[in-house]
């Protein structure tokens, strides 16, 4: 007869497995999961300036090129003109 395995849920995994840790190593996995979800925070804050300073470039760049091309035009009249 063949059974059917569950899925095995990862938290409750980990949570069996530091059961037997001993306390100065059960305090290290907590650190150690307090730091991975700050640097996740911190990545996702990250993230979300880079796209920031990425949409404030391209509209640099944009008035940028306006600017020369009003320069430009300024330019070609003052030589014919």
């Amino acid at each position: 007869m063949t059974t059917v395995s569950e899925p095995v849920d990862p938290t409750a995994q980990s949570e069996t497995s530091t059961r037997l840790l001993p306390e100065h190593a059960k305090a290290t996995v907590e650190e150690i999961k307090a730091d991975n979800a700050a640097l996740e925070e911190a990545a996702q804050v990250a993230e979300a300036q880079a796209e920031v300073v990425a949409e404030q470039a391209e509209l640099l760049a944009e008035v940028t090129e306006e600017v020369l091309d009003e320069l430009k035009e300024r330019q070609d009249e003052a030589t014919s003109g």
